[in-house]
């Protein structure tokens, strides 16, 4: 029997010898394509912000042909027939509504589909156009054609609605954290709110409503590629911060980090040391100047110095003292606060104060609704800023007066008071942590006010996150320079490259999902 020639013809896939050509094949996948989500606290700037991008990203530095704003809020108000409501309350509790009866992420879905939508809309007309000036230059065939788009949607409040946008765009996706100061977000918002609305309650119900389907940026906010601070209400200070991520993400000139982007991935990084059971936190020091002195993270010391951690590939555990090789993997301070609320009822039962019948009840009550659930002191962890301030004491003590201290999670008042003995001078935080009683028990020498200069500032961080600086800093495959030495000059393209091949599928498993529920 002759044997079958299973090598494939000569095409546009194929190599000169008929061999398919996997990378190339794949790379005339990859798109241009990306999706930017924006998040930011009640009051900021976000609509301007979106605008802004749309209109940078569609100049000459970048050449998107289509840039589309997706607001949330409209699908909102059309959902629940809100067409004119003024007042921002009730838009929250109507999204809200929302959440509640078709799951958390249901804005989310809206925003796919409205992607889905305009992009096949926009590839009809580009085609339709392409292939009439095609006819009349007497062309046989109509190539595919590439469409270079931007979705901007504006904007996400719900870590579940980040979820799984991630899941269907990946790397396609860019989250935007945008901020402002507090005092300029109130000023805002005194223009723009309903007269039923009360300025603070709904900056209080924005940050974290204590229902999983309320509003809650507190959670989202932290999960950003990148942090765009908004303290100006000039356009080109809104333009030259929004064309800096542009630049990063989209490769078109080289740039190195900032000395807080390069301080904060120290910290960042450092808090993969730990193997704390309750979250991993790092922490870098600087000088004033910017010099890098010393990093921390959170885990458990052990005798003469030093924290516990893996000293080498293969080591034994059993000299691992750390909580998750003791007692079974049991947090020392969950292990305490358990004592604690058990005697509690204990003595209430034995003073007469309630029934024994009512035992679980109550310690139910006690153990996670009172503030003995913020309880803090029974760690056996010392704290990331703590082991960083106590390295850098140890060699360069005297450059941490007036220095700043880079933290992944916001300070707890315990280490609050050490910040303030040591010197420091400024505090950045990726990830905001509530247990906190800082600027409470210390209100004469800590501030979230970044205008009270005579306090140590502890505010958000601005810059490329952590997570993503290895992808926007790192030099382009191609190199810098040609052979003859010159920089190259690249096209604006996506630095992380996403192929196109999945995307449409995801995206319509999400869209049949939402009709098949008649929404």
């Amino acid at each position: 029997m002759a044997q079958t020639d299973f090598r494939l013809r000569p095409s546009a896939n194929n190599d000169r010898n008929g061999h398919f050509d996997d990378v190339g094949a794949i790379g005339k996948t990859i798109t241009p394509e990306i999706v930017i989500a924006l998040c930011g606290p009640m009051g900021t700037p976000l609509h301007d912000v979106a605008k802004t991008f749309k209109e940078l990203l569609q100049g000459t530095d970048y050449n998107y042909e289509m840039v589309n704003i997706i607001r949330l809020s409209e699908d909102i108000r059309h959902h629940k027939k809100l067409i004119d409501e003024k007042s921002i309350c009730r838009l929250i509790e109507a999204g809200n509504e929302l959440r509640a009866k078709h799951g958390n992420e249901i804005l989310a879905r809206f925003a796919v589909r409205r992607i889905t939508l305009e992009r096949e809309k926009a590839q009809a007309a580009f085609e339709a156009a392409q292939a009439a000036e095609l006819v009349e230059d007497g062309a046989a065939t109509i190539p595919k054609v590439t469409v270079r788009y931007c979705h901007i949607i504006d904007s996400i409040k719900h870590i579940d609605e980040l979820k799984l946008l991630r899941s269907v765009y990946g790397d396609m996706l860019q989250v935007v954290g945008v901020y402002s100061p507090i005092e300029m977000r109130i000023a805002r918002l005194e223009k723009a709110k309903g007269p039923e609305d009360q300025i603070h309650d709904l900056i209080d119900r924005d940050s974290g409503e204590e229902i999983d389907h309320g509003q809650r940026v507190e959670d989202t906010f932290p999960q950003a590629d990148f942090f765009l601070r908004v303290d100006k209400t000039t356009d080109t200070h809104r333009k030259g911060r929004v064309k800096r991520f542009l630049d990063l993400m989209l490769g078109t000139v080289i740039a190195t980090p900032t000395l807080n982007e390069r301080a904060m991935y120290a910290a960042f990084s450092a808090a993969r040391n730990s193997a704390c059971l309750s979250r991993q936190v790092g922490a870098s020091i600087t000088s004033g100047e910017g010099e890098i002195l010393a990093t921390g993270w959170n885990d458990v010391p052990k005798a003469f110095g030093g924290l516990y951690q893996t000293e080498t590939y293969g080591s034994s555990p059993d000299e691992d003292r750390r909580c998750w090789n003791l007692d079974g993997g049991l947090c020392s301070n969950d292990q305490e606060k358990r004592l604690i609320s058990n005697a509690i009822v204990d003595l209430l039962i034995k003073e007469g104060l309630i029934e024994k019948a009512k035992r679980d009840d109550v310690y139910k009550i006690i153990r996670k609704k009172s503030q003995l659930k913020s309880l803090i002191e029974f760690s056996r962890a010392v704290h990331a800023e703590m082991h960083a301030l106590l390295s850098a004491g140890a060699t360069d003590g005297g450059k941490i007066r007036g220095g700043k201290l880079f933290v992944t999670t916001y300070p707890c008042h315990s280490c609050a008071r050490h910040i303030v003995a040591a010197g420091v001078k400024e505090v950045y935080f990726l990830e905001p942590y509530r247990k906190s009683l800082a600027t409470k028990l210390h209100e004469d020498a800590i501030t979230e006010n970044e205008n009270e200069l005579e306090k140590v500032r502890v505010m958000p961080f601005d810059g490329v996150a952590p997570a993503r600086f290895l992808r926007f800093f790192s030099a382009h495959p191609k190199g810098r320079k040609d052979s003859d030495g010159n920089m190259h000059t690249r096209e604006a393209h996506p630095v992380a490259s996403v192929t196109m091949e999945a995307i449409p599928t995801l995206e319509s498993l999400i869209v049949q999902s939402l009709d098949s529920r008649g929404i």
